[in-house]
């Protein structure tokens, strides 16, 4: 057991600091490292602690394993949660971090996937959702529009909506978007995958009847941003 304990420290720790070159620090990266710290420093002084400190620290990873099943069932739930063929809808794409003037990866995963889907369903238009960050040389509505046009969608199609600051903001704002211009009311919500089911919990609470369609995120980044998501969703549902 002790071997494995820190085997599994190592690793994840080598899974939570080497994409961090390539993103924002955050929560899950946090996380993810106080785990791997956790799991080290438990094999090396596990034969040091007391039995019930081994009953303590087993009944809490019990706990966070149920947890982690929970929520990532969500978040695979909410990935699949796909409109019918046919079924009229907006498009909605969810603003991510702009590097300068430059989406980041998990952007331009949005763009390729609402950009597939666009020349697939012609008859489908768009908001393009998020503001510009500090360090942002243009707003994240500004980035998907503009690559969406370089890559042959019509301008005519997409909408602009760049004053939201968070998934909330991005989805209310995009909703009097959709209002003032007439668009279907049924939204299809472009994210990334793991974050399609708090989308649609927040899409709900602001009144619209929405779908998800996911783009994959990159395996190496996925286990970051799903304790990242896991945080988030948690946050949800306590402050709405």
């Amino acid at each position: 057991m002790t071997i494995v304990c820190i085997l599994l420290g190592i690793v994840c720790l080598i899974i939570f600091i080497l994409p961090l070159p390539g993103i924002v620090f955050n929560i899950g990266s946090a996380l993810g490292i106080a785990i791997g710290c956790a799991f080290l420093l438990y094999g090396i002084f596990r034969t040091k602690l007391s039995r019930p400190f081994h009953r303590v620290v087993h009944i809490l990873a019990v706990l966070a394993l149920a947890a982690l099943l929970l929520l990532g069932g969500l978040q695979v739930w909410g990935s699949r949660q796909q409109p019918k063929e046919g079924t009229p809808v907006t498009m909605i794409i969810l603003g991510c971090r702009v590097n300068g003037s430059e989406p980041s990866l998990m952007l331009w995963n949005r763009i390729n996937t609402a950009k597939r889907y666009l020349e697939a369903h012609p008859e489908v238009k768009a908001v393009c959702s998020g503001g510009q960050g500090e360090d942002e040389n243009i707003s994240e509505a500004q980035s998907i529009y503009e690559k969406l046009v370089a890559a042959g969608i019509d301008p005519e199609r997409l909408y602009l909506e760049d004053q939201s600051s968070s998934t909330q903001e991005n989805i209310a704002f995009s909703r009097k978007i959709i209002e003032e211009n007439g668009l279907e009311q049924d939204v299809i919500l472009v994210t990334n995958d793991y974050h399609c089911y708090r989308a649609l919990q927040l899409a709900k609470k602001a009144g619209l009847s929405a779908y998800s369609w996911p783009g994959r995120t990159a395996l190496y980044l996925l286990p970051t941003y799903f304790l990242r998501e896991c945080c988030g969703i948690v946050y949800t549902w306590i402050f709405g």
